[in-house]
C-alpha cells in the first residue's frame, strides 16, 4: 500500500499536537517537518508497518523514531520494547549519539550491543537496543526471552543488507524472531532505490512513503593528470568549499591521497577514514571532521553511510563508484544541512570512466538506478542452520523447523536439506536417536569463539593489526605485509612481526617516498547487466533498447555488449569450453571466429554446464569478488557453484541477452560512433 492511498495528509500542527510527549526532544530544534516527516509520522501513529524511501539527510531516523516511542509511550510501554538494527558499527555508534539525548530527555533507556560494546544485563534492558545483523543474530542465540516484550523492529538503511548474504541472514532473523514473539510492529529506512517492495522479504506488507530527491545535482568532471589533486583544490578554493569529503574505491588510493592533499589551505587538515582502521581512529576522525571549520576526508565506502560529520561544502569522486546508487549515496553526504544542491567533482581516467560517470549522474537525476535483481544466497544456509541450533542447543530441533525458519527465503526447495545432509556428513550437525538436531564437535571451536554469527566474509589470507610501538595502539589492520606501507594516513615500517598473534609491531616515518608501498583493499563490485543497454544507447543512439552492434574483420566478429568485464569474462571463458573461438575485450566487446562470413542475429550463448564448469574452476577468485559470505565453504561444491551463479544472476542475464537483436554494422561506421565518446578504443587519444 503506497502511503497515497491513505486519506489526506497531516498538517504539521496536527502531528505536534499528535506527538504529545516526543515533539519536543526530536523536532524543536529544527522548527519545522521535513516532507518525509510530514507523510511518514501520520503513517506510522495509524499502526502500520512502513517502508520509507527517501534521500540522505532527509530527516528518516526521526520520521521513525519519534511516532514509534509516541505510541509505545501512549501504551504504558516502557521496558525493553525496540530493536533498532543498523549495517554497521561506526552508524550504531553514530546513531547513539543521536539518539541518546532525546531518549533520555523521555526517561528511556538507550543502549548498543556491537562488536564493540558486546556485554548486555538481561536484568536491565534498554528500552530502545540499537544493533547490527550479526549481534542481533548473537542475541536470539543467547538470549532469547528477552524478545517476549519486543514492540518494535526499525531496519535502517536496509538498501545496503538486502540482496546479500547478511540481508537473507536477517531475513531469517526476523523470521525466527516471529516464532518468538509475532505481535511486532516493522519499519524499514532506505535511500533512493527502484525496488519498492523490498521491505516484503522482510516483514508483512506495509505502508510505503517515498520522497523524490528534490536536491539539484551540480557535477564537474575532470580528467586525472598529473597533478590531478591539485587540480581538484584549484576547484574546490573557487567553489568555497572549506570541508570537503574525497570518496575513492580502494584503501590504498585513500592512504596515498594524503600527501596529494596537503597543501594550502588544507596543510594539517587532511584526513583518511576506512574500515581497516581501528573503531577509536575512525571515531577520532569523525569528531575531528565534524569540529573543525576547515579540512579534507579521504575515504572509502564506509562514508557513504549516515555517519554524522558535519556539513560538507562538495564530494569529490576519485573515478566512478561500481553503481550508481553508491553514486547518489557519496554525493548525498554534501551540503546535508543547507539543502541548496548537492555539488560534486568527479575524476576520470579515461573516457569510458567518464561515460560513465555521465550515465550515472544523468540516471541519479533521473531517479532510475539500475540496481541488481534480487538473488538469495545460498551460503546463509550453513550459517542459519548452526546459529539456529545454538539456539536450541538444549533441546534440540527437528528438520521441519528449519524448514520453516527458512521458507520465507528458499520456499519448498530442496537446497536446505541438501546443505543439512552434508553438514551431518561433516559433523557439523549432530542427531540422536530421536532424531533430533544439534551442534556437532566440528562446529565447537567455531561457537566458542562466538563466530558463528556473521555473514561478513573472512580474508583467507588473514589480516594483522598495526601497533604503534611509539604509543603502544592499535592503529589499525593490514591484510598484506609489507615491509613500508601506509596507514591513517601515515607511513610506517615494520620493526617486529609475531605471525602467532597476527600482529605486526611498526614505528612511522617521517617521510614518505615514492616506492612506499600500500596495502589494498577488498572486494570487487559491478554494475548491474541492464545498465548495457543505456551506455550502449550514449554511444550509438540511433539503435533500438534491444538491438546491440557488431561488425566483422575477416573471419572474426566483434560484438559490443558494454556487460562490464565479470560478465565478459564469463561469457568468453563459457564459449571457449565449448570449443568456440571467443575471447572479451575490456568488458566492453565480445568477439568470435565466424565460419563463412556468416551473420548474427542472436547473442551466442553458451550453455549452464559450460557456465557451470568456468565457475567450478574459477570457485575461490568468485568466491573474493561475489563476497560470498564467511560460510561458504560448508557449501558442498555443487551448490557452491550454484551460489555464484545465483551471485551472478545468470538465470537474468541469459533470459536478458536471449531478447538481444544483434545489427550489423560497417567498421568505420562503429569506429565513428566509438571514436566520438571512447577515442581510447580507437587509438585517437
Amino acid at each position: 500500500m503506497a502511503a497515497s492511498e491513505l486519506e489526506g495528509q497531516a498538517t504539521g500542527r496536527e502531528i505536534r499536537q499528535a506527538l504529545r510527549r516526543t515533539w519536543h526532544p526530536f523536532f524543536s530544534r529544527f522548527g519545522s517537518l521535513t516532507t518525509v516527516q510530514l507523510e511518514a509520522i501520520p503513517v506510522i501513529l495509524e499502526g502500520n508497518n512502513l517502508v520509507l524511501i527517501s534521500p540522505a539527510a532527509s530527516g528518516k531516523t526521526e520520521a521513525v523514531v519519534a511516532p514509534v516511542v509516541e505510541r509505545l509511550l501512549a501504551q504504558g510501554c516502557r521496558e525493553f520494547s525496540v530493536l533498532y538494527i543498523s549495517p554497521t558499527r561506526a552508524l550504531v555508534n553514530d546513531l547513539y549519539r543521536r539518539l541518546a539525548e532525546p531518549l533520555e530527555y523521555l526517561g528511556l533507556k538507550l543502549e548498543r550491543k556491537t562488536g564493540d560494546h558486546p556485554s548486555i544485563d538481561e536484568d536491565r534492558l534498554p528500552f530502545m537496543l540499537l544493533t547490527t545483523p550479526e549481534s542481533f543474530d548473537s542475541l536470539l542465540c543467547r538470549h532469547p526471552r528477552i524478545f517476549t516484550s519486543l514492540r518494535a523492529v526499525i531496519i535502517d538503511e536496509i538498501h545496503l543488507l538486502d540482496n546479500s548474504p547478511r540481508g537473507d541472514q536477517l531475513r531469517i532473523l526476523l523470521e525466527r524472531l516471529r516464532l518468538i514473539n509475532p505481535s511486532v510492529s516493522y519499519y524499514a529506512l532506505s535511500a533512493t532505490i527502484d525496488d519498492e517492495r523490498i521491505g516484503e522479504r522482510y516483514f508483512p506488507a506495509g505502508v510505503v512513503v517515498r520522497v523524490a530527491n528534490q536536491r539539484e545535482i551540480d557535477a564537474r568532471l575532470l580528467r586525472a593528470g598529473r597533478d590531478w589533486a591539485g587540480a581538484v583544490l584549484e576547484r574546490l578554493i573557487a567553489l568555497g568549499a572549506h570541508k570537503v569529503l574525497v570518496f575513492f574505491n580502494a584503501r590504498s588510493l585513500a592512504e596515498a591521497g594524503v600527501r596529494l592533499f596537503d597543501r594550502t589551505p588544507f596543510t594539517g587538515r587532511v584526513w583518511v577514514h576506512h574500515a581497516s582502521l581501528t573503531r577509536q581512529v575512525r571515531e577520532e576522525v569523525e569528531a575531528r571532521m565534524n569540529r573543525e571549520r576547515t579540512g579534507i576526508l579521504l575515504c572509502t565506502s564506509t562514508l557513504e553511510l549516515g555517519i554524522d560529520i558535519g556539513d560538507v561544502d562538495a564530494v569529490v569522486l576519485y573515478r566512478p563508484p561500481f553503481n550508481v546508487s553508491s553514486l547518489l549515496q557519496r554525493i548525498g553526504r554534501g551540503n546535508r544541512r543547507r539543502g541548496n544542491g548537492l555539488v560534486m567533482l568527479g575524476v576520470y581516467l579515461d573516457s569510458w570512466e567518464r561515460l560513465l560517470f555521465e550515465t550515472f549522474i544523468d540516471l541519479a537525476r533521473q531517479g532510475r538506478l539500475y540496481e541488481k535483481r534480487y538473488t538469495p544466497s545460498l551460503a546463509v544456509i550453513p550459517q542459519q542452520i548452526v546459529s539456529y541450533l545454538f539456539q536450541r542447543r538444549r533441546i534440540g530441533t527437528t528438520r521441519d523447523a528449519l524448514r520453516r525458519i527458512f521458507a520465507p527465503v528458499y520456499g519448498t526447495s530442496r537446497v536446505v536439506e541438501q546443505v543439512l545432509d552434508y553438514l551431518l556428513e561433516q559433523g557439523i550437525v549432530q542427531t540422536d536417536r530421536r532424531g533430533f538436531l544439534y551442534p556437532g564437535e566440528a562446529i565447537s571451536r567455531r561457537i566458542e569463539t562466538g563466530r558463528i554469527h556473521s555473514n561478513i566474509q573472512e580474508k583467507s589470507f588473514g589480516q594483522y593489526e598495526v601497533i604503534d610501538t611509539a604509543t603502544g595502539q592499535q592503529v589499525g589492520t593490514v591484510f598484506f605485509v609489507l615491509e613500508r606501507f601506509m596507514l591513517a594516513g601515515r607511513s610506517w615500517e615494520i620493526v617486529e612481526r609475531r605471525e602467532k598473534e597476527k600482529r605486526i609491531f611498526v614505528k612511522p616515518l617521517n617521510t614518505v617516498s615514492d616506492s612506499t608501498k600500500v596495502f589494498e583493499g577488498t572486494g570487487a563490485g559491478g554494475y548491474y547487466y541492464r545498465l548495457a543497454e543505456v551506455l550502449k544507447s550514449r554511444i550509438f543512439p540511433a539503435l533500438a533498447p534491444e538491438e546491440f552492434p557488431y561488425y566483422t574483420d575477416g573471419s572474426r566478429a566483434f560484438i559490443f555488449h558494454l556487460l562490464g568485464t565479470t560478465y565478459g569474462n564469463l561469457l568468453a571463458a563459457a564459449l571457449q569450453v565449448e570449443g568456440v573461438d571467443a575471447e572479451d575485450l575490456g568488458g566492453k566487446v565480445l568477439t568470435i571466429r565466424l565460419p563463412d562470413d556468416k551473420d548474427l542475429h542472436r547473442m551466442p550463448l553458451p550453455g549452464r554446464e559450460a557456465l557451470k564448469a568456468v565457475v567450478r574452476a574459477h570457485r575461490i577468485e568468485f568466491e573474493d569478488s561475489l563476497g560470498s559470505g564467511a560460510f561458504f565453504d560448508l557449501l558442498p561444491e555443487e551448490l557452491q557453484v550454484e551460489d555464484h551463479l545465483l551471485a551472478l544472476d545468470v538465470d537474468g542475464l541469459w533470459a536478458y541477452l536471449d531478447t538481444w537483436k544483434l545489427v550489423r554494422m560497417e567498421v568505420q561506421a562503429v569506429r565513428a560512433q566509438i571514436a566520438e565518446h571512447l577515442p581510447e578504443m580507437v587509438g585517437d587519444e
